[in-house]
């Protein structure tokens, strides 16, 4: 229980460390701004948030690469290899940006639905998509949007969240070198992925979906966010690989750029329907992912 609990906070413990960082760097760019006396009010909110963005992917990544060599998703390659040659690579690639397209149609209007019925839920966000920025659609906001977070975000909660939530519900697949001294920490290893329970990694993609939505520091954005991470740990869960979780978040963030291809959209019958189509591309592509992974509908491997 103990060890449950250390690991979960670990979870949150990345976001503090991740905030903290962005303090830092801006607490620089203050006194940067001091010493050259340039107004560091004069630049656009989006310089800020691409340097905080850069240097969160750099933490990220140090702190991944060092998780790697004795992570879960290490050790599921090592025994569940995909397979299928260039052929299933392609599938693959093609199943998960028709799931981010499917998703971000599915949460897009979901959420819209549902702010239409909050008013003044909606003006507070709406005024804080505009103080922060969030709907410019400039080049350096939709580069870091769209290339930039997927990187940055995935690197931090499906690479080390996740990694810690695995922990938490899976205390029996704690790497070996905590307890043996003898195996060292870059052999990288673990029990079987096998030893992991159903539960335990639906418990994690929970958790880390959750974290995820709380990275975002409103509860609108938090809540869509939740629910397309439960999505994404799935998709880490099936493939194994965090790449295609990177694919899937660039699909669906630029999913929401290409929301205004629907134009014609704009009824609560035209929403519902859009709705109901997207839900069952998203469900057919999920199963399709599923299949390309050689796995069947039990998430055990094909023979």
């Amino acid at each position: 229980m103990l060890n449950a609990i250390a690991w979960a906070l670990a979870c949150f413990g990345v976001v503090a460390a991740d905030i903290a960082l962005s303090v830092v760097l801006f607490s620089v760019l203050d006194a940067v701004s001091v010493l050259t006396g340039y107004p560091i009010d004069n630049l656009d909110i989006q310089w800020f948030q691409a340097a905080a963005q850069t240097a969160s992917f750099l933490m990220a990544l140090l702190w991944w690469r060092y998780l790697w060599p004795r992570s879960f998703m290490a050790r599921w390659q090592g025994e569940r290899p995909l397979g299928g040659g260039a052929r299933g690579a392609w599938k693959r690639i093609a199943c998960v940006i028709v799931i981010g397209l499917a998703l971000q149609v599915v949460v897009g209007y979901v959420t819209d639905t549902v702010l239409s019925l909050l008013p003044e839920a909606a003006a507070d966000y709406s005024e804080l998509v505009e103080e922060t920025g969030m709907g410019d659609t400039s080049y350096l906001a939709v580069l870091t949007t769209v290339l930039g977070a997927p990187f940055c975000e995935e690197l931090l909660v499906r690479g080390i969240i996740f990694e810690f939530s695995l922990r938490a519900f899976n205390p029996q697949c704690r790497p070996l070198w905590k307890r043996r001294r003898h195996v060292r920490p870059q052999d990288g290893a673990m029990v079987s992925w096998a030893a992991t329970s159903t539960w335990g990694i639906a418990a994690a993609i929970v958790l880390q979906a959750a974290v995820f939505g709380f990275m975002h520091m409103n509860w609108v954005q938090g809540c869509y966010a939740g629910a397309a991470g439960l999505i994404f740990g799935w998709v880490l869960v099936t493939t194994g690989k965090l790449r295609y979780t990177i694919l899937l978040h660039f699909a669906f963030n630029a999913g929401s750029y290409l929301m205004t291809l629907l134009w014609f959209v704009n009824t609560p019958f035209d929403m519902a329907i859009t709705v109901a189509i997207a839900g069952v591309i998203l469900v057919e592509a999920m199963r399709s992912l599923r299949h390309a992974c050689g796995m069947d509908a039990a998430g055990a491997p094909l023979p």
